[in-house]
């Protein structure tokens, strides 16, 4: 079950992906609630989410910025 955070709120370590449970760097906020993915399953699906989403809101960045390695986060 996914949180529905207010569209402001950053993703934290405690956010986790609805397809896989990797920590999550993506949201899509839907007409009722919020659905979380983490970078890889973000992108994946990115076309057809936006198709449907009221604002997709995107922190993959912060892998880059951070220096993590993508493999550990991405799931």
């Amino acid at each position: 079950m996914t949180t529905v955070l207010a569209s402001s709120e950053s993703l934290t370590a405690t956010d986790r992906c609805d397809r896989c449970g990797a920590q999550a760097y993506v949201r899509v906020v839907l007409s009722k609630s919020d659905l979380l993915f983490c970078a890889h399953h973000g992108r994946q699906h990115e076309l057809k989410l936006r198709e449907v989403a009221r604002e997709f809101h995107d922190e993959t960045a912060r892998l880059s910025a951070t220096g993590a390695d993508k493999s550990d986060d991405e799931g």
